[in-house]
């Protein structure tokens, strides 16, 4: 409980200081952010729906984050082309929608923009 108020908080405290960018969906950029500055926050998003609640995952060493093996290249390159590494986090999120008995995923990229 603890861990999600200070993860809120971070959150909060990041979105409201206006220093951050957003890419809502990933899939369609996989080349440069063009509206961010050099270390800015940025956020990118992939949101996708499947009949699996259990995503499949692989550790990448270069990066020491694991990342979900569905959209590997994209979150690959994406990350290549826009962030510095030492600041990535990647969160997956997912939720169960009992009336069309599927799974809403959304996978979370954040890092510092790299020109």
């Amino acid at each position: 409980m603890k861990k999600l108020i200070i993860f809120i908080f971070f959150i909060g405290f990041s979105l409201s200081s206006k220093d951050f960018c957003v890419t809502h969906n990933i899939l369609d950029i996989n080349k440069k952010v063009l509206n961010c500055d050099d270390k800015q926050l940025l956020f990118g998003y992939i949101k996708f729906k499947s009949k699996q609640n259990n995503l499949k995952f692989f550790f990448n060493k270069e990066l020491e984050e694991y990342v979900p093996h569905l959209y590997k290249l994209e979150i690959l390159t994406f990350i290549r082309n826009n962030c510095y590494k030492k600041s990535l986090k990647i969160k997956t999120i997912t939720n169960f929608n009992s009336k069309l008995d599927e799974y809403m995923n959304e996978i979370i990229v954040e890092c510092r923009y790299k020109l």
